[in-house]
Order: C-alpha cells, then structure tokens, then sequence
C-alpha cells in the first residue's frame, strides 16, 4: 500500500459524495492559490451523475476560479460526443455546461479520428503540453473504480497493462470487457504524475476490490489501482460504509 496514502470513510453514499466534491474543489483553488491554474482530469461513472452537479452548483461553483482550470479526461469511450456512452458528453451535460470554463480550456479525447491511435497520439501531445505548463503534474486526477477493481479504462489483467510503452501517457485498450469494446485511456505513468489522485467508491458490490487495492500485497494486474503510485502526490481514497466494509485499518 502506498505510504502516501489517505482513507476517508463516510457512513452514506450521498455524505461520500458531497465530502469528495467539497475536497476535489479544495485542491483546485490549492492549486489555483499556489501556482495561478489547475490541471484536472475526469472519469465518468457514478461521478458524472452524483459529484460533478455539486461542483456544478452553489455553493461550490462560486467558489473555483474557472478561467484558470483546464480539463482533460482520465479515459473515454472510443464513440462519438453525440452517444450516450461518451464520457465527454455526459460530464458536459452535468458539469461543464454550467460552470464559466471557456471551450479551449476542455479537452475531451477526440474519438472523431477514424484511428484510435491516431486519437491516443494526439492525445498524448495534448497532455504533453498541458503538463509542461502546469510543472509537470496534473493537480487532481477524480477516479472511480469498478466491482472488477477496473479504474479509468485500465482493466485487471487486460494484455494492454503489460504492453504499454515506456514513458506512454495515453493507451488504447481494444476488447476492454466492459462494453463499448474500444476504448482510450490515460496510462498509469500519466496518473502518476497527479499531486492528488483521489478515488471516490461507494457500494457494497466494490467491497471486495476496495479491500483487495487496499492491502499491503497484492499482484497490480489483478488490481490496476495499485499501479497509481504518484512519487510527488498522495492518494486519497474516499469511501461509503459500504464500500469500505472489507478494509481494516
């Protein structure tokens, strides 16, 4: 288990929730306070239904100086912005269309490409120069996790977690078990690079995985959160009752 390593428990989903956005909207005006901008990057799942509209609304969305956060995507699904299943689409619908963040300022993973590589490279030059205007480190990365211990598009023992190329920022994953198959996703060393890495689970059917990402061993391509170990960062896990119902501390 990372030493650099936080565990908050909350008795309610609803409480986990509204305590992860109150932190999330923390570290952004840290970020903004000690450095002038953030660099954030987002997930979809249960965060774009239950978290993002808290950032979205008062008392939080006055809160963040939005013209100096910009926004990237921890992974996507390789469909258009117009699908339900668009990841980008989802958190514009409850988060980005109504905070003041200007257009240049998102970048969504440009699934338009016919290529996913060609997305993933260009992607990756993206993150390149986002990072190096921002000292080289995203200042949050917002992750989910799945029942199956899945985090971003990073899926236990998927052949894609040994293949990625050394210094890669971005991976296309191909036959992900999840549908939609195909699918782009921030690497772990894009992660790593995160001054908080902050994974918000709530439900009694993630129990076993939180426990498993939790322990003091465990074999990282069964559980791809364990590769998310940022040398210059903290993770913070940030769960309900139920989810936390198999760690011990």
């Amino acid at each position: 288990m990372n030493e650099q390593q936080s565990i908050r428990v909350f008795e309610h989903a609803d409480e986990l929730y509204r305590m992860a956005a109150t932190f999330v909207a923390e570290q952004i005006r840290s970020a903004i306070d000690n450095r002038g901008q953030a660099l954030i990057a987002l997930s979809g799942g249960s965060l774009t239904s239950r978290l993002y509209p808290l950032l979205a609304n008062a008392p939080l969305r006055e809160q963040i100086d939005w013209s100096r956060v910009s926004i990237v995507f921890a992974d996507e699904r390789y469909v258009p912005f117009d699908d339900s299943e668009n990841n980008y689409r989802a958190t514009r619908q409850t988060f980005l269309d109504h905070v003041p963040v200007q257009a240049d300022q998102v970048f969504p993973v440009p699934t338009y490409y016919r290529d996913p590589q060609q997305a993933a490279t260009i992607y990756q030059q993206q993150l390149t120069a986002l990072l190096t205007a921002h000292g080289g480190q995203i200042d949050v990365a917002l992750l989910g996790m799945g029942p199956d211990g899945h985090t971003a598009s990073l899926f236990p023992r998927h052949p894609v977690l040994t293949a990625i190329p050394a210094g890669a920022l971005t991976v296309v994953v191909a036959d992900a078990p999840k549908p939609p198959p195909l699918r782009l996703s921030l690497t772990p060393a894009a992660l790593n690079t995160a001054r908080a890495v902050v994974f918000v689970v709530s439900g009694a059917d993630k129990a076993a995985a939180v426990a498993a990402a939790l322990a003091d061993t465990g074999d990282a391509m069964a559980q791809p959160t364990r590769l998310i170990n940022p040398v210059a960062g903290t993770v913070y896990w940030m769960l309900d009752r139920a989810a936390a119902e198999r760690v011990t501390q």
